[in-house]
């Protein structure tokens, strides 16, 4: 899920991001994704989780001041 919503996340905040922040987002994703391939064991969690990571920033720079986060 995580690797769709990256892609999506990208797609909704083009405006926000620009094309700059754009460029940048891929080329984390693809560290990770290149880690993934070179590295074997466990860090394919590490991937999915480090992207999970990098789609909750997406979200907070796509949505940031649309999102109420309730602290009770």
């Amino acid at each position: 899920m995580p690797l769709v919503m990256f892609w999506i996340l990208l797609f909704l905040g083009r405006e926000e991001l620009g094309f700059k922040g754009i460029i940048i987002s891929i080329a984390v994703w693809l560290g990770l994704l290149a880690g993934s391939v070179f590295t074997t064991g466990g860090f394919l969690y590490f991937f999915i989780a480090a992207n999970a990571l990098l789609d909750i920033v997406l979200l907070i720079i796509i949505f940031g001041g649309d999102i109420n986060i309730p602290l009770r």
